[in-house]
């Protein structure tokens, strides 16, 4: 898919034909009256590709040529299984299966001997060529010395090379799957693609059962794509052929029969016991009711073969040469005793079908037909392939160019420059509110407790701040047992970025309110802390009683509560650099250099951040603790929100003047009087500051006097000797006033330095003490090259370069054509 989401509307195939359908058009001529011109029909396909599968299918050897070709780089570079179909030969052992490949080459190449000669599987291409006057061969494998593998070879040196191969596998007393290459270039070969296979043995007195072993190398085989058997049966009863029940213990049904092709060898064994058509018919009428109609084939064969390899070689050749012949001779002599049994007891004649079946050469034309047909039916897929691995070999040729790339500490130190400034460009988009960043990670998005269930399972939840850590543990107990949240906190809604700040403050707040202190819990403890004759004076000091009550509840929430939110937020802070390492990678102009930076890196810089974040976490809740300590270390009365009705349960603290008759009479209460005044007092500041700078100064100035002047009752002066409990009750009456005034007070303020020191000072360090992680690493400390890389580009620039040539020789084909 390309940016913005669009997918192109053409693939490259669709495109290269409009193009050749430009390229084809007919030119039109300038005045030319045209009006009796018939429709030309063009003499070739438009589409490129179309145009050599038609011409190759005309061609037999360029077609095999360029199979052998593309083979050979799927085999031997891709390391995948050749694409072309094949024919496998399966067979018992001695039934002939290496002479029958012998007699496609025209040439002696598998040895053959006492017990199973064939030990692996042996590919073969055969390929026509009129300009080989001598035979060319290539031969590899993953098993084959080097000795033994090689291009431009000999028949002999393959020979050789072969028989080495199968005494080797002998002496190892073994059998392998992993099969031998031979590509066999000849004019007198016909064009084919078949792999022997070793022989399977029936019986356990004629060697060592080899069953469980064929069958491996047989389902290894068949179980490649493009495969078909080519069975060859022994010259006795259908019901006896040992092959036909191997194959179906193999393959657990008799399905296998629809993709074979059938090859009875030494039928002249038989060829007596069937001198008549009728008794030649009975033979054959099981294998044509299972539809396993045989071709019929008769190979000479030598007196011995324990000779020395060279002189073997040199008479199965002769052999070879003279088999066509050999065999003519023998199906004629065959038919001819059928015909003169027929004229003499007017006997039937041999069924049709079996008929059309005498002879290698007449199979060997049917293998043949089939191979080409199947071969041109692949071409366009496999040519369409060749580009798709091509393209696959870049893509990954790219990855690992970059991670080579990061094996160097020069290279590495500037991507991870860039890297760097990415990241802080993505925290801060989070940070500033961004809507892509939003919609691209709908799956992080949090809602509060899926935040407080992170932070507490974090390995920081346990980590000391400070000395106040020790009782973080009240704390997130506390929160745990609130049970409804406002609406205006948002906890359900999944938030990423700022916002979740944002929530994490306001939760804070929330939370420090339902844990405000009970003064009353200290109800036995006030008339001890009174004390006596505190500076000399003889009466008991409900002050300090109340200074002492306000510091002890104060420090036991507000410092918990600030480790508490310190950590709350690092742990967004935290997360969000994970994702921000993550986004970095996709989308950005360099993530393709990204996704390769070593994991010892990628480790590192989470280190480095980690480092950074947490001495801001330590300096944001040691600056906070300094700052709210000295708000409950004193009283102050005139703390805004604060009414001192310590004695009066209600809050309605009565007050009284002398009125000119000389007695006393109420007044408005303190809350009374403001209530009273709260209008008139908006008006008068609205009007100051909208009518200038001066009167606004002004009015100021005159509020701050007032306050100067204003009277406060604090604690009654009024006391008896020794602390009743009605006294006792107005000092906690009046220390929960007062925590909850300077609640409100202390939460404004928590924000304000929350907000300085722990959120901008984070956006600070980003772009400091962050940023020169890059800078300050000791890269050749953390990198090390890695030769596989190296090996990985080798190997893949090897196999762009087989691919191109098997894509080149398309091209060259499409212009020779």
């Amino acid at each position: 898919m390309g940016r913005g989401g669009h997918k192109p509307k053409m693939d490259a195939a669709e495109r290269r034909r409009l193009r050749a359908l430009k390229r084809f058009k007919p030119h039109e001529t300038a005045g030319q009256d045209d009006s009796n011109d018939q429709p030309i029909a063009p003499s070739v396909r438009y589409d490129d590709d179309s145009r050599v599968v038609d011409m190759l299918a005309k061609n037999e050897d360029e077609l095999l040529s360029f199979v052998a070709l593309v083979n050979k780089v799927y085999e031997q570079k891709l390391h995948k299984v050749a694409p072309f179909m094949t024919f496998v030969f399966v067979g018992m052992q001695s039934t002939g299966k290496s002479t029958i490949m012998e007699r496609f080459m025209a040439a002696p190449l598998n040895i053959v001997q006492e017990g199973t000669g064939t030990r692996c599987p042996l590919d073969t291409t055969c390929i026509h060529d009129e300009t080989c006057s001598e035979p060319v061969c290539v031969l590899y494998g993953e098993e084959l010395l080097p000795s033994q593998s090689g291009e431009n070879l000999s028949v002999s040196d393959v020979f050789e090379s072969i028989v080495a191969h199968n005494k080797r596998l002998g002496d190892e007393d073994r059998f392998s799957t992993k099969p031998i290459h031979l590509h066999y270039r000849s004019k007198s070969v016909q064009n084919m693609r078949f792999v022997d296979t070793p022989g399977i043995i029936e019986t356990l007195s004629t060697g060592k059962d080899n069953r469980a072993e064929i069958k491996s190398i047989l389902v290894s085989e068949m179980s490649k794509e493009n495969t078909k058997l080519c069975v060859l049966v022994e010259p006795k009863e259908f019901a006896t052929n040992a092959i036909i029940r191997i194959c179906d213990e193999t393959f657990g049904s008799r399905e296998w029969t629809r993709n074979s092709i059938f090859l009875m060898t030494k039928f002249d064994k038989q060829a007596e016991d069937s001198r008549t058509g009728s008794k030649a018919n009975k033979f054959f009428r099981e294998f044509l009711e299972n539809g396993c109609i045989p071709y019929l084939t008769i190979t000479p064969t030598l007196p011995k073969e324990d000779l020395d390899p060279e002189e073997l070689f040199n008479e199965r050749r002769k052999l070879l040469e003279s088999s066509d012949r050999f065999e003519s001779d023998r199906f004629k002599v065959w038919k001819e005793q059928h015909d003169l049994f027929k004229d003499m007891n007017g006997d039937e004649d041999l069924d049709q079908r079996v008929n059309d079946k005498l002879g290698f050469p007449v199979a060997k034309k049917k293998m043949r037909e089939i191979m080409l047909e199947d071969t041109i039916k692949r071409l366009p897929e496999v040519i369409a392939s060749l580009r798709s691995e091509l393209d696959a070999c870049r893509k990954e040729l790219t990855i690992f160019k970059e991670k080579d790339k990061m094996t160097d500490p020069q290279e590495l130190k500037l991507i991870v420059s860039d890297l760097l400034h990415s990241i802080q460009e993505r925290l801060l988009a989070y940070l500033n509110g961004d809507l892509k960043s939003a919609m691209d990670n709908q799956g992080r998005l949090q809602t509060l407790l899926d935040e407080i269930d992170e932070e507490e399972d974090s390995d920081w939840a346990l980590q000391e701040l400070n000395f106040h850590s020790e009782n973080e543990g009240v704390w997130r107990d506390k929160i745990v047992m609130i049970e409804d949240y406002p609406l205006q906190l948002m906890a359900d809604a999944k938030f990423l970025g700022g916002k979740q700040v944002q929530r994490a403050i306001t939760f804070f707040k929330y939370a420090t309110l339902d844990s405000l202190p009970d003064p009353y819990k200290l109800k036995d403890q006030v008339a001890n802390i009174t004390g006596y004759m505190n500076g000399g004076l003889n009466q008991e000091d409900w002050e300090r009683a109340m200074v002492q009550i306000t510091t002890v509840l104060m420090k036991d929430v507000s410092h918990p509560g600030v480790n508490y939110v310190v950590k709350h937020i690092g742990s967004i802070f935290r997360r969000l650099f994970d994702i921000a390492l993550e986004d970095v990678k996709h989308g950005e102009e360099r993530s393709s250099a990204y996704q390769h930076i070593p994991t010892a890196v990628e480790k590192y810089l989470k280190s480095e951040f980690d480092k950074m974040l947490w001495a801001l976490m330590k300096l944001s809740a040691d600056r906070i603790h300094c700052a709210v300590e000295p708000m409950y270390s004193s009283i102050n009365p005139n703390l805004p929100n604060y009414h001192p009705c310590g004695h009066m349960k209600d809050g309605d603290c009565p007050t009284y003047r002398m009125d000119e008759h000389g007695e006393y009479v109420s007044v408005l209460t303190q809350k009374q009087e403001v209530e009273a005044n709260w209008t008139d007092w908006v008006k008068s500041r609205l009007r100051a500051l909208t009518d200038g700078a001066d009167k606004a100064k002004e009015f100021l100035k005159s509020e701050f006097q007032k306050k100067a002047m204003s009277k406060k009752s604090f604690l009654p002066s009024e006391r008896s000797s020794m602390i009743t409990n009605d006294e006792v009750e107005m000092i906690l009456h009046s220390s929960f006033a007062y925590l909850v005034a300077l609640t409100e007070h202390i939460l404004i303020d928590f924000e304000f330095q929350i907000n300085h020191y722990l959120y901008q000072g984070f956006k600070r360090e980003l772009s400091r003490s962050f940023m020169r992680a890059g800078s300050e690493a000791n890269w050749e400390a953390l990198v090390r090259r890695d030769a596989s890389v190296r090996v990985a580009i080798a190997k893949l620039e090897d196999q762009m370069e087989s691919l191109t040539e098997s894509l080149c020789e398309v091209q060259k084909l499409n212009q020779k054509f």
